[in-house]
């Protein structure tokens, strides 16, 4: 893979976009820096250019690609990109590319940016082969190490303005990296720490062989390369004379000096900037405040009734609004994410809503799906990443994007979401990561190592594991008072449906069904869900909560919660295990959002916040919404308990109910079925009662979605218990199956309708 070549667009930067941009994504001003998986061409040929890689706007039409895997620089050029991208464009498996094609300045070919302690540019990684999708749709298979090189970490990196420095460590040695766009080319600035052992950078490796004089080199190519300040020492690699390498000799003392290019001239040397200076926080860029009014709800009939912050969706920067994760700062303020990589700060939450002042904290995130905060600090999950962002210079702006934790392994595969971010009561972090997807929805490309699982990281980044595998797309994860871990999950490939999975803390880790993401549980059997859920009910499951202690929210403390991302809906989860036997049931918040559920977290004030979007499948009514759902205390009319007994259900009720309607059988109807798991995408419905064998080996060997079998249960007999509540509902031929839907049309002693229904899953009954 040689030098790279791409049509330029512009990326919005500091500056508009010309007035002739057609396309939201062309017009958002992402900002200096953006982290992303990106494409470029190289000696002709397109390619996969960097997994991990921050492009930095340098200003005057320049950009320069970092890899943070390899700390290299990949390519400098005059342009834009070629816009892909799901979050983007909407498209499956095309990258956004740089658009290097012709006015490019210097490229490197694939590996370490610096060389390991022996002075070796090997690239030891471990090579990984993935589709790569063309504009033309046109897939390729390409093969590349991927992963962060050894003895090396990268910390992230300082923007000053619209600088950016970038801050790693070699060999156990700190290095400060500040791209600058200067007369001829590219200036690299560098403040390396003191080293007792010589260091190797990377300059450049260019088509044709390298000559140097007195500091400075010229290849065959035109790319002339010079050295500024003290320290750095040029030659061509003694191994490959294509490759230019600087020197640098052990010192007592930081070392700073700079790397100059130019194409088709002469590079000249240029004095160090200072660039430790550009890491204490400088000038904001995005100083306005943008107000919104919220809409809170008069409804005083209603149990819960729904509250909208109002986003600022008009903004200078014309940012796609698409809120994804949260968490409150303080009662009064919280940090959220959109899916195009911006994190917003929103004040006025504690007031009554006249006033809402939003403020955009951060840019160029690589589709962060997560956000916790941890003592004052903003941690965001992202795809590369979790960083942990910081104001310096308190300007309510993040200078600081540190790296956290980047120790997950990443493809460039569309459909690899990073979902969320939980603490646990010990402090430590959880998150989850999808599985590769193909475009179109069926079966996987490579499964790279932490595709499909859930995962722990030590509160310190110390440690590291992974506690659940087999998982397609857990579009979000819960962590109980307890230690309970759950997650949602999308119907496809070896997933029948969509379902909430559950696992206890001295369960892990556990086996959850995708037989291409089982990362090692060779010999772990399927654990079942919680309760699998029809599509008519959750098509694309989000997070899940508990209801905290001290919470008026209307329902129970510890009760968890479960948020369906696809059909915008809020659920309470109803265990109903018997004995060992995990099993339980949803039943529907009578809530109305704006958007799709994707995360919720309660208020110090007891209601409850969802945050939610429109990008993949959901029927979300709107692009985002960020809204409260508070319990105005009226009647609750869902039920609160579910046991699954002998002969059928038994159902309680938090009101009082009509004995005549209770106790009569025609109020209630009953259905059953079962799916098939397998690797075929999703799952038909088969009937309980008169098993199909045939039927469902058919499932196992092509899709069954449009096979429905389900049986209508009669209902024998009912009965309303004597405390009023609690109604026993017997079920003709009650027997295991993986759905049952129950639904009732009944009214509460004061004659209010009370109507509704439940899907569970039914393995043991009790008594």
């Amino acid at each position: 893979m040689r030098p790279f070549h791409i049509a330029p667009i512009v990326l919005a930067a500091a500056a508009a976009l010309p007035a002739h941009a057609a396309n939201w994504w062309e017009e958002m001003q992402i900002g200096p820096a953006w982290a992303n998986s990106f494409a470029g061409t190289f000696d002709g040929q397109e390619q996969v250019a960097a997994v991990k890689g921050v492009l930095v706007d340098l200003g005057d039409g320049t950009r320069a690609l970092f890899d943070t895997e390899t700390l290299r620089v990949v390519t400098v050029y005059k342009g834009g990109v070629h816009w892909g991208g799901t979050p983007w464009t909407g498209s499956h498996g095309q990258l956004v590319k740089t658009a290097n094609e012709k006015d490019f300045i210097f490229n490197t070919i694939p590996g370490p940016g610096w060389a390991n302690e022996s002075g070796s540019f090997e690239d030891k990684r471990t090579s990984m082969s993935f589709t790569l999708y063309t504009a033309k749709r046109d897939a390729s298979q390409v093969t590349a190490a991927c992963g962060n090189i050894p003895d090396a970490q990268y910390k992230g990196f300082y923007r000053h303005g619209s600088r950016i420095v970038f801050e790693y460590t070699i060999n156990g040695t700190r290095v400060l990296e500040h791209l600058q766009s200067g007369p001829d080319g590219l200036v690299r600035h560098f403040e390396v720490a003191p080293h007792s052992k010589p260091l190797a950078l990377l300059a450049a490796d260019d088509s044709s062989a390298f000559t140097a004089d007195k500091g400075a080199a010229k290849s065959g190519s035109g790319l002339s390369v010079a050295t500024g300040g003290k320290g750095a020492v040029l030659a061509p690699a003694a191994d490959k004379a294509t490759r230019l390498v600087a020197t640098l000799a052990p010192s007592e003392e930081p070392t700073t000096f700079t790397i100059s290019y130019a194409r088709g001239g002469t590079a000249k040397s240029v004095a160090p900037f200072n660039v430790t200076g550009a890491t204490k926080g400088g000038e904001g860029l995005w100083k306005d405040v943008i107000t919104t009014k919220g809409q809170v709800s008069n409804d005083k009939k209603a149990a819960w009734v729904t509250d909208t912050v109002t986003l600022p969706s008009e903004n200078p920067w014309k940012s796609n609004i698409r809120f994804a994760g949260f968490d409150f700062i303080d009662e009064d303020s919280a940090a959220i994410s959109s899916w195009n990589g911006d994190v917003w700060i929103v004040k006025g939450l504690k007031s009554d809503w006249s006033k809402l002042s939003w403020k955009r904290f951060a840019a160029g995130l690589f589709e962060p799906l997560g956000v916790k905060v941890v003592d004052g600090a903003i941690y965001v999950h992202g795809r590369d990443q979790i960083s942990k962002l910081q104001d310096l210079n308190k300007d309510g702006e993040a200078d600081r994007f540190e790296c956290f934790f980047n120790g997950v392994a990443v493809s460039p595969n569309f459909h690899e979401f990073a979902f969320d971010l939980q603490t646990d009561s010990n402090g430590d972090f959880y998150f989850s990561k999808a599985a590769p997807v193909r475009p179109g929805g069926r079966g996987f490309d490579t499964i790279f190592p932490h595709h499909g699982t859930v995962m722990r990281l030590s509160k310190d980044a110390s440690s590291f594991e992974v506690v659940a595998t087999g998982l397609r797309a857990p579009g979000g994860v819960g962590v109980g008072p307890n230690g309970e871990i759950t997650t949602g999950e999308n119907e496809g490939t070896w997933q029948p449906c969509c379902k909430i999975n559950y696992m206890t803390k001295d369960q892990r880790p556990l086996f959850f069904g995708t037989e291409s993401s089982r990362q090692g549980l060779k010999d772990a059997s399927y654990t079942e869900p919680l309760c699998y859920l029809p599509m008519d009910v959750d098509n694309s499951g989000g997070s899940q909560t508990w209801v905290p202690k001290g919470a008026k929210f209307g329902l129970h403390e510890g009760e968890l919660i479960h948020l369906s991302y696809g059909t915008s809906s809020i659920y309470r989860v109803l265990l109903a295990s018997v004995g060992d036997t995990l099993q339980g049931g949803v039943v529907k918040l009578p809530v109305k959002l704006g958007s799709s559920a994707m995360r919720a977290r309660f208020h110090k004030d007891g209601s409850m916040y969802v945050a939610g979007f429109r990008g993949w499948q959901t029927n979300a009514a709107s692009e985002s919404a960020f809204q409260r759902v508070r319990y105005t205390g009226a009647t609750v009319t869902i039920p609160d308990k579910l046991e699954i007994t002998e002969k059928g259900v038994r159902l309680h009720f938090e009101t009082a109910l009509d004995e005549e309607l209770a106790a009569d059988p025609e109020s209630y109807t009953a259905q059953r079925w079962d799916y098939v798991r397998g690797p075929q995408y999703g799952s038909g419905e088969f009937s309980v009662d008169n098993v199909d064998t045939q039927a469902r080996e058919i499932a196992l060997q092509k899709e069954s979605k449009e096979h429905h079998k389900r049986d209508t249960v009669k209902v024998s007999a009912a009965r309303l218990l004597k405390d009023g509540k609690t109604v026993e509902i017997d079920l003709e031929g009650h027997k295991p199956s993986m759905s049952l839907k129950v639904e009732w049309d009944l009214e509460d002693a004061e004659g209010e309708v009370v109507k509704g229904d439940i899907h569970c899953t039914v393995r043991k009954m009790g008594k």
